[in-house]
């Protein structure tokens, strides 16, 4: 098990590398505009206050917060929207291939001829998923201190890590939904693109609701409506609801695909 766990790490480290460096990268990118957004925030509030409401409050932008710390403006800027994509990305790529990618390139047989329980195939390469979803968040993240000294920006680093927590359970979910189809897949892409298309029907759950009262409700079915990364970054909080239903999502999701990829007929796939 820890033999499959430390190729499969081996394997994906140029891949971690290089989306933890693009993720950074803006981070620099943001720490090092910081200081002349600050100079001229009023200017920018204006500017952005003549946005629709509706807008601001689809995307979990907080205006006035927004202009009033490094933490505010890197919550709209980069947590709303640019580093959750990379995210995705990262988990549905491994996850994906994990399972029903072995199957798709024909190497399966490799891994089951080893003498180890399928049990243990499928966590080695699920752990290891985890360790790389773990390893992009505290890399893209905590990037943020070297630039902050280098820009001499002060920061919150606990708010950084608190942003991390949520950012790993919003993956823990997705991630979990993604290996218990690549589990029970027999084609990279399938998995892949339900959990894609699903994700982007929960964002669109998600926007609708903030458009009237009477869709309000629908923004419970999305993921995206309990990663409250304004929260976590501006504020330092988690909602314990919403680190419950990723938590709850992913655990189901992963018993589910253990005992799928245990039970299912590889052979005859």
């Amino acid at each position: 098990m820890l033999i499959i766990f430390a190729k499969t790490l081996k394997k994906n480290l140029i891949t971690l590398l290089v989306y933890s460096a693009i993720s950074a990268s803006f981070v620099w990118m943001y720490v090092a505009m910081w200081p002349s957004m600050a100079k001229e925030s009023e200017k920018f509030l204006e500017i952005v206050d003549a946005y629709p409401e509706a807008m601001m409050k689809a995307f979990n932008i907080d205006v006035a917060g927004m202009f009033g710390s490094l933490e505010g403006f890197i919550s709209g800027e980069h947590f709303s929207i640019i580093w959750p994509i990379v995210l995705i990305i990262l988990v549905l790529a491994y996850a994906s291939s994990a399972i029903a990618g072995e199957i798709d390139k024909g190497t399966i047989e490799l891994l089951l001829a080893q003498p180890i329980s399928r049990l243990k195939i499928f966590f080695a390469k699920y752990f290891s998923g985890l360790a790389i979803i773990t390893a992009f968040i505290l890399l893209s993240n905590f990037s943020v201190v070297p630039f902050s000294i280098l820009h001499n920006v002060d920061i919150q680093i606990q708010n950084f890590l608190t942003i991390s927590i949520i950012g790993f359970l919003f993956a823990f979910a997705i991630f979990g939904i993604c290996m218990m189809l690549s589990s029970v897949s027999s084609s990279r892409g399938q998995p892949m693109a339900v959990t894609g298309g699903v994700l982007i029907i929960m964002y669109a759950l998600n926007v609708f609701s903030t458009f009237k009262e009477s869709l309000e409700n629908l923004k419970y079915a999305s993921f995206f409506h309990y990663y409250d990364f304004a929260a976590a970054v501006v504020k330092n909080n988690i909602d314990p609801l919403n680190a419950a239903v990723f938590l709850a999502v992913g655990i189901i999701c992963t018993i589910i695909g253990a005992v799928a990829f245990v039970k299912r007929d590889i052979a005859t796939t």
